[in-house]
């Protein structure tokens, strides 16, 4: 059966599109190990030069759930991420279904134009000496704030990161693997509704959630190559690489916004 598919993936695309799929999956895979984000923002732009947006974004349902979780099970003291970060899991559950609720009636133009801003001017503050620290006594209830604000928009726009990077890298003493296992975590609860949505309104059918499943193992192969770099970059590169990937976000929006 599986056969089957790749050979009328192979007809039906050609050998060169599904080339650049794959060493597009690979590269989001890698910034995914590296960094623990940044793969849909990778990887769908790069794939939606040869393939339609909606399919692209489609394509990377099961990778974006399949890597995340994996990610999170391999960290080291899973069970203190969980008991630190709960609250914040579900007020993005929360947060996610109020967006969705409210994508028909928002703006969304005007709602990525002023979150984009927001964003970049934070990531150059946070790439200053004035940038933001929480304390630990505060890290659970601003949680459920970024949380809530990163189920919302994602729920609105696809874009759950850039609220929950803001978070994680605010927090005081944060090492670049908890950061990697805590954002993992955070992400569950935002791409498995996600994909569930893609499913239930027909967007992710049958054809692509065989070419979902397939994605799988080039992002893979990516995963643990970035996971291997991960461990040759300091603590202040790997930070000022996450500000990057949040100014990229913020650009992202902005793009959005303008369309």
């Amino acid at each position: 059966m599986l056969c089957c598919w790749k050979l009328t993936l192979l007809a039906e695309y050609g050998i060169w599109i599904i080339a650049w799929c794959f060493f597009a999956l690979t590269c989001g895979g890698f910034i995914k190990g590296a960094l623990g984000v940044g793969t849909p923002l990778l990887t769908v732009p790069m794939m939606a030069q040869v393939l339609p947006t909606q399919m692209a974004i489609a394509i990377m349902a099961i990778p974006v759930v399949v890597a995340n979780i994996w990610q999170f099970t391999q960290a080291e003291r899973s069970t203190e991420v969980v008991e630190r970060f709960w609250p914040t899991f579900i007020a993005i559950l929360i947060g996610t279904w109020f967006g969705v609720k409210i994508l028909a009636t928002i703006d969304e133009g005007t709602l990525m134009f002023l979150v984009g801003v927001a964003v970049i001017v934070f990531a150059i503050l946070q790439g200053s000496r004035f940038r933001l620290h929480l304390p630990e006594p505060i890290v659970k209830p601003v949680g459920v704030l970024f949380g809530g604000a990163s189920g919302l928009i994602g729920g609105v726009s696809s874009f759950f990161g850039p609220m929950l990077i803001i978070y994680l890298i605010s927090i005081r003493g944060l090492s670049k693997n908890q950061f990697v296992s805590s954002i993992s975590f955070l992400y569950v609860s935002a791409v498995v509704p996600w994909t569930l949505t893609l499913f239930y309104f027909g967007i992710l059918d049958e054809r692509l959630l065989i070419y979902s499943t397939l994605a799988t193992l080039p992002v893979t192969l990516g995963l643990l190559l970035g996971q291997r770099i991960r461990s040759f970059i300091s603590e202040a590169r790997f930070r000022y690489l996450i500000i990057a990937i949040l100014i990229v976000s913020g650009l992202s929006m902005l793009w959005r916004a303008a369309q």
